[in-house]
């Protein structure tokens, strides 16, 4: 009976997935309009950290971490969390959310070349098509400076660059903690080291910089607050379990479609509740990136991009 109904679940998780995880962009935005950006990037992740570990602790899923663990995970959390999700909430202060949805799907395009580079081991034609095709994309959407948020256009370039250096440092921390090897410990244990280092870095990072001197409690709205609680809780904690389940029981090319759904999930709910606009340029620029993504995930190879 489970058997049968097991496919039910894959594509219940998945639609969970696509929808959590589409919004979290939206959540972003509404959180850094009054919380600066890597206080709220590291409150969010030190938090899911500290929960996701005590998780592995009270479930006795918790084994003591080697040196080479404690390594790759705190590396793969300052580059996939300070870097990635602390620079990706930063230009959420400029960059439409959609519009940052659309650049985070660029991260299998990048991870394919950077594996290029890495192994000098040729990619199949469809790869380098869906790489080139990523690329083409990216191009206009560089070229759309109107699409800044109203008054920060003077900041749209950097937002770019933000975009840009959040899915490298992403990418990097894939990398590593693939090549790290370390399967034999649990996910939650993982994602929990990895929340736990680059929140509290990020921390660091905003209290150097001076965030926590200008920081306002009072203007704290309240949606600012639910969206924390709610990036806190889906985006980050239900989210990781969800894709963590997903991860073990379907193909791994069947739970990449949230790269290029999540786009779309992102572009509806900015237009409906943020009034973000969506430029025919932005749209084409969209199609052509999704496509892209969906050659590379769909390739047939066992390559390390579509292994988990």
């Amino acid at each position: 009976m489970d058997n049968q109904n097991q496919p039910l679940k894959i594509w219940a998780g998945l639609i969970t997935l696509y929808l959590i995880w589409g919004s979290t962009y939206l959540g972003i935005r509404f959180l850094v309009e009054c919380v600066p950006p890597f206080m709220a990037s590291g409150a969010r992740n030190f938090l899911a950290g500290l929960i996701l570990l005590l998780f592995a602790i009270f479930t006795k899923k918790f084994q003591k971490p080697s040196r080479k663990m404690l390594i790759a995970t705190g590396l793969s959390g300052f580059f996939m969390l300070t870097v990635g999700n602390g620079l990706t909430t930063s230009a959420a202060r400029w960059i439409p959310s959609s519009y940052s949805a659309l650049f985070a799907a660029l991260s299998p395009v990048i991870l394919v070349l950077m594996l290029w580079n890495l192994t000098k081991e040729k990619p199949k034609n469809k790869v380098i098509i869906g790489s080139i095709l990523g690329l083409i994309g990216v191009c206009i959407l560089m070229s759309l400076k109107t699409l800044a948020i109203k008054g920060t256009e003077q900041y749209y370039l950097l937002g770019i660059s933000f975009l840009f250096l959040a899915v490298l440092g992403w990418d990097i921390g894939v990398i590593l903690i693939k090549k790290a090897e370390i399967n034999q410990y649990n996910a939650s244990q993982i994602a929990g080291t990895q929340m736990f280092v680059g929140g509290s870095l990020s921390l660091i990072f905003s209290y150097l910089y001076g965030e926590f001197d200008s920081f306002q409690v009072q203007n704290i709205t309240d949606k600012a607050i639910l969206s924390f609680l709610y990036l806190l809780t889906f985006g980050s904690i239900i989210g990781f379990l969800v894709f963590g389940w997903l991860s073990k029981v379907a193909p791994p090319t069947l739970v990449a479609t949230y790269t290029y759904i999540n786009p779309l999930v992102a572009m509806i709910l900015g237009a409906i509740l943020a009034n973000e606009r969506l430029h025919p340029l932005m749209l084409l620029a969209g199609g052509i990136i999704i496509t892209a993504v969906i050659l590379i995930t769909s390739a047939n190879r066992k390559e390390r991009l579509t292994q988990n």
